[in-house]
């Protein structure tokens, strides 16, 4: 099944998981620059991720990405700097983080983190990229990262879950279930406007 042949009237669980969770996993692949994606709880659940794959060695750079501004501390700050703050209290050195600003959105988080990445690497240079974002999530990102970076450059998943969209838990509660279908009907909503291309689950 493709995803432009799914309408949102006719979401059902099984395409839920599906689309959101199969084949989204981890290999283990190493990467010129860990990319994580912002979100009012990244500092949670993505900054620990990838200072995991950090200090195993997987990259030797982080790329925090979020423009977003959000209520931190009693002040409100950029969402990159809390993700960025969050990966220097978790021991990760300065030299080793980028800080990108200036996105507002999933789109725009790629497109400014390949300013970044140019900026730091050369983007011909890149070879690959570790993508950080929770596990619903990422079936979206990385059809947007793959669609949007140049050929080049592996992308690889990196999913994190959260507490209430696990794929064996998604289900269970009423914010679980409401948040996987409304990504679900985001995707399809992506392929029929030709955000990124058409894929076959």
């Amino acid at each position: 099944m493709r995803i432009s042949e799914i309408t949102e009237e006719k979401i059902t669980d099984e395409i839920v998981d599906r689309v959101l969770f199969e084949g989204i996993q981890d290999k283990g692949e190493n990467a010129d620059c860990i990319v994580v994606l912002g979100s009012s709880k990244a500092v949670q659940y993505r900054v620990p991720a990838a200072v995991n794959a950090y200090e195993t060695g997987r990259s030797s750079k982080i790329l925090m990405c979020g423009g977003s501004r959000q209520l931190a501390n009693g002040e409100i700050m950029i969402e990159a700097e809390t993700m960025c703050n969050r990966a220097l209290d978790l021991g990760v050195p300065a030299d080793a983080i980028i800080c990108e600003k200036n996105s507002e959105n999933t789109i725009e988080n790629f497109l400014f983190a390949m300013v970044e990445l140019q900026r730091a690497f050369w983007l011909n240079r890149i070879h690959s990229v570790l993508l950080v974002t929770t596990t619903y999530h990422m079936r979206r990102s990385l059809a947007l990262a793959r669609y949007l970076f140049p050929s080049h450059i592996e992308v690889y998943p990196c999913p994190i879950d959260d507490t209430n969209t696990k794929r064996s838990n998604w289900k269970n509660s009423e914010e679980g279930r409401k948040r996987a279908i409304s990504e679900t009907a985001n995707i399809i909503r992506c392929v029929k406007n030709g955000v990124f291309p058409d894929f076959e689950i």
